[in-house]
């Protein structure tokens, strides 16, 4: 709806079309202050403000008690769960995790790459045995998470040393960049060379712990598989033995299941 249009619409209407400008832009940009959601959206701020409380009574979005900033809730999903069941790539993939869920008890994430994150599209936590709280965002740090070093490892070196030094780039203090860019690429280039990533989490609960291994589509990258543990109760000989077989083997069912349903093409292309 262009801005004329919103102006014509009843106000009703605008308040909806504008908390959904919100929520997109929260959904998008995690953690998001208000600044950053005014400048995002060209609302005013006391109209931002409002529909964040709105939003946030209403489940969709949480306030970080620290930061003061906003993310998104697992509310949010149900809004695109109808798009997902008709997207044939995303049911087989949902198929795949549950059945891996139930050969390897614990539960297991499909992270797809974007510009600015990885992001959550399929999981078998509720088909898994083992229930461990959800992560309460669905998009997750390139750059700080399994699923992205994972993905990064397996891309060309061009092409991941252009990705790093932009995601460093507005991480860092501009002294630091250099520096934030050569510990990561280090950082990826271990993951590469020991085959799959893994990251710990003090939360949602303490202990979690995340292990990657990068999707491949006809030796193209897309995403991620990551399969969440509890890092005191596995050890490294059942990682190694019995959990990175079968998360490899099912990492690579899920690319060929992406070439199959959504082309030779990549997520980053079709952001």
């Amino acid at each position: 709806m262009s801005e004329t249009d919103e102006e014509a619409a009843p106000t009703g209407v605008r308040s909806l079309l504008r908390g959904l400008e919100i929520l997109i832009a929260v959904n998008e940009n995690p953690p998001a202050t208000i600044t950053r959601l005014v400048t995002l959206t060209g609302l005013p701020k006391a109209t931002v403000i409002r529909l964040l409380a709105t939003l946030k009574s209403a489940g969709y979005v949480r306030q970080n008690s620290d930061s003061g900033a906003y993310e998104p809730l697992p509310q949010v999903r149900r809004l695109a769960s109808a798009m997902m069941v008709e997207n044939p790539f995303l049911t087989e993939a949902r198929q795949r995790l549950n059945a891996f869920g139930l050969q390897v008890g614990w539960p297991s994430d499909l992270l797809m790459a974007e510009p600015e994150a990885m992001v959550t599209v399929a999981s078998n936590r509720d088909a898994a045995p083992i229930h461990l709280r959800r992560f309460e965002q669905r998009r997750f740090p390139i750059l700080d998470s399994a699923a992205g070093l994972a993905y990064l490892s397996a891309l060309p070196e061009s092409e991941r040393i252009s990705i790093v030094k932009r995601h460093c780039a507005t991480m860092a203090e501009k002294d630091d960049i250099r520096k934030r860019v050569d510990e990561t690429l280090r950082d990826v280039a271990e993951v590469g060379k020991q085959g799959f990533s893994i990251h710990d989490y003090n939360a949602p609960m303490e202990g979690t712990r995340a292990v990657g291994i990068a999707v491949l589509s006809e030796g193209r990258p897309v995403g991620a598989l990551v399969l969440i543990i509890l890092k005191g109760a596995v050890t490294q000989g059942q990682l190694h033995e019995q959990y990175l077989p079968a998360l490899r083997d099912c990492a690579e069912g899920l690319g060929g299941a992406y070439h199959l349903h959504r082309g030779d093409q990549t997520v980053l292309a079709e952001s």
